[in-house]
């Protein structure tokens, strides 16, 4: 099972002053400078927030195949709409 671990630490000399580090035991998954440790803070419960959204099926406003903003998902793409007409 996965243990994972969010921490907004120190990051002197860095580009900004904190940055936020996920891991998995000991080994660094992600981490990305941020200005302030709230910023980072909210940063991650967004991250989390998102996530469960995504797997629970909430939040597909995104989702290309709920958009329903006019297309008709079942027509054909491309190519030529006129009829074929056979000749005898």
């Amino acid at each position: 099972m996965a243990f994972l671990t969010a921490d907004v630490v120190e990051n002197p000399g860095g580009e900004m002053p904190f940055k936020v580090v996920i891991k998995q035991g000991e080994a660094v998954l992600g981490e990305w400078p941020v200005e302030t440790k709230a910023e980072g803070e909210q940063q991650l419960v967004d991250l989390v927030r998102d996530a469960i959204e995504e797997q629970s099926g909430e939040g597909d406003e995104d989702d290309e195949e709920d958009d329903d903003e006019g297309d008709d998902d079942d027509a054909p793409r491309g190519g030529s709409r006129t009829a074929r007409r056979d000749d005898d």
